[in-house]
């Protein structure tokens, strides 16, 4: 078949996950020709992802998130008003993916949760061609998932957004971290994991490393770590210091952001401190790291995945950087990493027998 991705590009873990089905793919018969990114101004990880999919890779204006000011977290007015500001430019996004698609002609469109790829389904529904979408807040949708008590809206709001991406889907491939019953189209298939984090050598170093969004909370974190500072700190963020890596005080290290510098250091470090995002929390169940997640002020869906992570044995959740808790914890950490490496062997063929049987159920009824 010849396959088509659409990709939101906000934040990395729907890249990532792209970048991944596309590796298993390419074991296979079948073909990625092109991938659309939602993403108006392309950044540095974009190159990687262009690099890697090594297929043509177009961008196009699509809907994100707003945030508040010093990290104070997500802001739903900014998002609702910025986002219906745009809407001639999505308009136009909608045309240019209309001639993309049309240019390449795909059999099949895997969407990796952009919202404009749903409405194009009914935009141009004469035309589109069948769309399966993959992402792990499908699993929001499922019967099965556990939500965090009360912010009902949130709840609504966030399973809205998951059903305009998946309109006129096939199937929803809901990304979870233990196997659930299918139920009506949505069928659970283990995370999509990049070979570049699957075969890296785990030890274990006695220093934590950390993933942190925006400078207010990577300040938090340093205000912490000033009283705590016989333990080795590394973070990751989004900085435009002037070297790799500066020392902040002792012991804290503050790090540009370099995926393939991030997974390594991950693979060796004693534990994790992150936002929550699904990505980066699978990875370090992957190398048998304890996690701590500390959502983004209101940012619903990572408070959905750091509550199901911690259900499931990975870690804990907390609201602000304060380790003296999680190092306790650490001590005493069962990881759940043998169950899950054995889910995620199953990946490669559960993803790929269900678009395969899309394929044959499409040819039986053309």
């Amino acid at each position: 078949m010849r396959i088509l991705f659409i990709v939101q590009g906000e934040g990395r873990g729907h890249m990532t996950q792209a970048i991944s089905l596309s590796q298993q793919l390419n074991q296979t018969r079948h073909e990625v020709v092109a991938c659309l990114i939602g993403k108006e101004t392309p950044d540095d990880f974009c190159s990687t992802v262009e690099e890697q999919l090594n297929v043509p890779t177009h961008f196009f204006a699509s809907p994100g998130l707003a945030y508040k000011a010093e990290g104070k977290g997500l802001s739903l007015k900014s998002t609702l008003l910025n986002n219906f500001g745009k809407t001639g430019r999505y308009l136009k996004s909608l045309n240019m993916m209309h001639h993309w698609i049309g240019s390449y002609q795909p059999d099949i469109i895997i969407n990796f949760y952009d919202l404009l790829a749903g409405i194009y389904q009914i935009r141009y529904a004469s035309a589109a061609p069948p769309m399966v979408c993959i992402g792990h807040q499908y699993l929001l949708l499922h019967p099965q998932f556990e939500f965090p008590q009360g912010r009902q809206l949130d709840r609504f709001l966030i399973n809205l957004n998951s059903r305009l991406t998946a309109m006129k889907a096939k199937k929803l491939f809901a990304l979870s971290f233990s196997p659930v019953a299918p139920q009506r189209n949505i069928i659970g298939v283990p995370p999509l994991l990049r070979k570049e984090a699957t075969c890296q050598t785990v030890k274990h170093y006695e220093y934590y490393l950390a993933y942190v969004t925006n400078p207010y909370l990577l300040k938090h974190l340093a205000e912490w770590h000033k009283k705590n500072d016989t333990l080795e700190m590394h973070a990751f963020i989004k900085t435009d210091q002037e070297n790799e890596v500066e020392q902040w005080h002792k012991n804290f290290f503050v790090h540009k952001l370099d995926p393939v510098k991030f997974l390594r250091l991950m693979a060796n470090a004693k534990a994790l401190i992150t936002t929550a995002g699904f990505e980066s929390v699978c990875e370090a169940i992957y190398f048998d790291k304890p996690i701590m997640m500390v959502p983004v002020p209101n940012h619903f869906e990572q408070l959905c995945n750091a509550h199901d992570a911690q259900k499931y044995g990975a870690g804990i959740a907390q609201q602000e950087f304060n380790l003296d808790r999680f190092i306790s914890y650490v001590k005493h950490h069962q990881s759940p990493g043998q169950q899950f490496r054995n889910w995620l062997n199953e990946s490669r063929e559960k993803i790929i027998a269900e678009i395969e049987a899309f394929e044959i159920t499409s040819k039986a009824t053309a």
